[in-house]
């Protein structure tokens, strides 16, 4: 991304269309060395996430949100509980 606050802009706005997937948004980090490089970390069932990841919704909005290449994506589960 090239502009954090215009990303950032996006991104806020982008809410409802994270909940029409039943992601639920924990937190969005932005790095200290790379103020263009963020981590946001969420939640959902892996359905839902394939069909976010994939949606043109997405690819739309992060086109919006000024990123520049293809994001780094990684699904994890909690094994804590």
């Amino acid at each position: 991304m090239e502009d954090f606050d215009a990303w950032k802009t996006v991104y806020n706005s982008f809410e409802p269309t994270r909940l029409k997937f039943s992601i639920n948004e924990h937190y969005a980090l932005q790095s200290i060395d790379d103020e263009n490089s963020i981590v946001v970390v969420g939640e959902g069932g892996l359905e839902n996430i394939k069909k976010f990841l994939e949606s043109e919704d997405l690819k739309s909005g992060m086109e919006n949100a000024g990123v520049i290449g293809p994001p780094n994506i990684f699904i994890g589960e909690n094994k804590r509980g």
